[in-house]
């Protein structure tokens, strides 16, 4: 990662560094949208999927709040160390960072409403720092299908375990340079997983998670090794069992729990999460996997301004 590169570009949104140890610098950016007072709304991404892949959508959200979001750690124009992969990436590093994050934005925008939106890696980290820490830094939350590994013994476990040993073969194996985006965009194309994105989010996607290396061509921001331990890390269900005091209610939202055959255990385990917490509610995306916010960009936005006042 370069210290100039942003997965959101200067011309959409403006740019903060957030510091955090070990020398780590999280990029925090602010949407440029005409709503620069009142509710604001931070977005948190997934694994392997900076926050300017997201930018529809935070496009959308910006014509009704202030729109913050940020590239966690290994991701976008935030550090990505590729040492000491299993102590910098463990889940409580995404937990503390997102509580800096979300005290810069707070010191930026004072009394204002703040909610919080996020998809799986990002919404597993708002969870473990509301089960585990006890601290819930907005007003109210919306989380897409957080990737929460269930204990040993629930029967989605195994399940659980296998998808995402394959996950992380996957990321491992990556191919890291391309000539350009759209021909990394175009290569996607051919994967199920993006199969259902809309139109123009593979591009969006593309965009956001490669950065020039001043050699004629492109490299992933996330770099396939830490991407791996990062799926690799979620096989911790610490949060899963701490949920009964979690603080407030959640709004969770999922894909479609037969979607793929019902491989997608996320979606299967999150009326279990919902039930753990007191006064949740899950709702469902009929027809979408678990990358929902690119194959149902409208009914996503909907399900976060549902917040708002």
């Amino acid at each position: 990662m370069s210290e100039v590169f942003r997965s959101i570009p200067h011309q959409k949104a403006e740019a903060n560094t957030v510091l955090r140890p070990h020398g780590l610098r999280l990029k925090l950016y602010r949407l440029i949208g005409p709503v620069q007072e009142g509710p604001t709304i931070l977005f948190g991404h997934a694994n392997g999927i900076a926050s300017g892949s997201y930018i529809r959508l935070l496009e959308e959200l910006s014509l009704k709040a202030t729109v913050f979001t940020f590239d966690a750690r290994g991701h976008g124009g935030s550090s990505a160390p590729v040492t000491e992969l299993d102590r910098l990436y463990q889940l409580e590093n995404f937990a503390m960072d997102l509580e800096a994050v979300a005290q810069a934005v707070h010191d930026e925008i004072g009394g204002a409403p703040f909610y919080y939106a996020a998809h799986s890696l990002n919404a597993i980290a708002s969870l473990r720092l509301g089960a585990m820490r006890k601290r819930v830094p907005w007003k109210d939350m919306t989380l897409f299908e957080p990737s929460l590994f269930p204990p040993k013994t629930h029967p989605l476990r195994p399940l659980a375990e296998e998808r995402t040993k394959r996950l992380v073969a996957l990321a491992r194996n990556r191919k890291a340079r391309w000539p350009n985006p759209e021909t990394f965009a175009e290569a996607q194309k051919e994967k199920a997983l993006f199969k259902n994105f809309e139109d123009g989010r593979l591009l969006d996607y593309a965009r956001a998670n490669l950065e020039p290396t001043g050699k004629n061509d492109f490299t992933l921001t996330s770099p396939p090794e830490v991407e791996a331990a990062i799926f690799s890390n979620h096989c911790n269900s610490a949060a899963y069992e701490a949920l009964g005091d979690f603080p407030i209610p959640v709004r969770f939202v999922s894909g479609d729990p037969d979607y793929d055959g019902g491989l997608n255990w996320i979606a299967r385990v999150a009326p279990d999460i919902a039930e753990r917490i007191a006064g949740s509610t899950l709702a469902t995306v009929p027809g979408t996997s678990h990358l929902l916010p690119f194959e149902a960009t409208a009914k996503v936005r909907d399900h976060i301004l549902a917040m708002l006042p």
